[in-house]
């Protein structure tokens, strides 16, 4: 069966041209108006694989369908691409934090939206497999609560289990980051007990390191508050879908506040320290604070540069993975921001063990590296 574009839009050239580029492998259907574009909406749901869409429809609005489609869920089941003219105005944040995927500004260009549209479906459909998996994850959260009442080491395994829990409903929101929370645990210890050796003073321990390492897992958890339109959208982020990612350091330290009491005093601290700091830079250039120098705690500098490898080294849905020499060289000419000296004198050593972890779990390299 032929995949179905649903095209809305009161300009007869938008609607011959978005014909035009997908009359070959399609089934399209046009929508001159706004009650004409709700009816195939509600006729077909689901089984639209793409609707393009304009603002200033006749008769009901674009935004009013948009808003319909959300209230629905059929947008998170169907991408939305926003027609834009030359000369209109940009597109409502709004309509992004309502679940609208993208935008197509003309002239079209056929290869391109036609890849765009694929590559939008794809997501799409992923993200449906991903709605499962987050489902089983609150039964497994459920549970984890109730394993609260056990004292001892039995209470501390479940709040670790209950940490990686909450770490792993990130990566399945960000589809392409696979092992993503592991790989940074793994490398916050390699670097950890790096530093403990080489900087006695700073009193780092086995114990509070693999605190560090756990609370980690946390990271990224304010990324759960954010819209699937900017976690998942695989293109250059706008500036201001960059303020609303960069966000997700203080919206996770809200979630943490409402949940501090079940994950242990001793991980309580760090946890907060990692979520809101991992990018502030040595030179006061990161955020959310832009704080500098030791002011950033250690355990979200040496977080920050576990996820920044993490990061280079991997595929995501926006980017081809960067080999690990150059990803090692560019974190080292202070490429991805300043770290402490300290911190990255130890990095430099702990090379060739990231690079052994890297290879052990399975991450997706730049073919050149492997």
């Amino acid at each position: 069966m032929a995949a179905k574009i649903l095209i809305i839009t009161g300009k007869l050239v938008e609607r011959e041209e978005l014909s035009d580029i997908f009359r070959e492998g399609y089934d399209v259907l046009l929508a001159s108006n706004g009650e004409e574009g709700r009816k195939l909406l509600v006729e077909n749901g689901a089984d639209l694989d793409c609707v393009f869409i304009r603002a200033d429809l006749p008769g009901i609005k674009g935004d009013a369908l948009i808003k319909a489609a959300a209230d629905s869920g059929l947008i998170r089941k169907v991408p939305f691409i926003v027609i834009e003219g030359e000369d209109d105005p940009e597109t409502p944040s709004s309509w992004f934090e309502m679940g609208v995927m993208d935008f197509a500004k003309k002239p079209f260009r056929a290869k391109a939206i036609r890849r765009r549209v694929e590559n939008l479906s794809r997501i799409t459909r992923r993200q449906e497999v991903s709605s499962t998996k987050l489902g089983a994850q609150d039964e497994t959260l459920k549970k984890q609560f109730k394993l609260l009442s056990l004292q001892s080491e039995e209470l501390k395994k479940s709040r670790n289990m209950l940490l990686e829990s909450l770490g792993s409903i990130v990566e399945y929101r960000n589809l392409d980051y696979s092992n993503h929370i592991e790989h940074v645990r793994s490398f916050t210890k390699i670097l950890g007990n790096r530093m403990m050796e080489d900087y006695p003073d700073l009193g780092l321990t086995k114990e509070k390191i693999e605190i560090y390492a756990t609370a980690s897992m946390l990271h990224d958890i304010g990324k759960i508050c954010l819209p699937d339109s900017v976690i998942l959208k695989p293109g250059r982020l706008t500036p201001e879908e960059i303020e609303l990612m960069r966000s997700h350091t203080t919206k996770g330290c809200e979630l943490l506040e409402g949940i501090k009491q079940y994950i242990g005093k001793e991980y309580v601290a760090p946890a907060f320290d990692i979520c809101r700091y991992h990018h502030e830079r040595y030179d006061g250039g990161g955020y959310p604070d832009g704080i500098s120098g030791e002011a950033i705690p250690l355990c979200a500098q040496i977080v920050g540069i576990a996820d920044i490898y993490d990061g280079l080294v991997c595929e995501r849905i926006y980017k081809k993975a960067i080999p690990k020499s150059k990803a090692f060289d560019m974190i080292s000419a202070g490429e991805c921001g300043v770290f402490a000296p300290r911190v990255m004198e130890a990095f430099r050593k702990c090379r060739e063990k990231f690079e052994e972890i890297a290879d052990q779990t399975g991450m997706e390299f730049a073919e050149d590296d492997k």
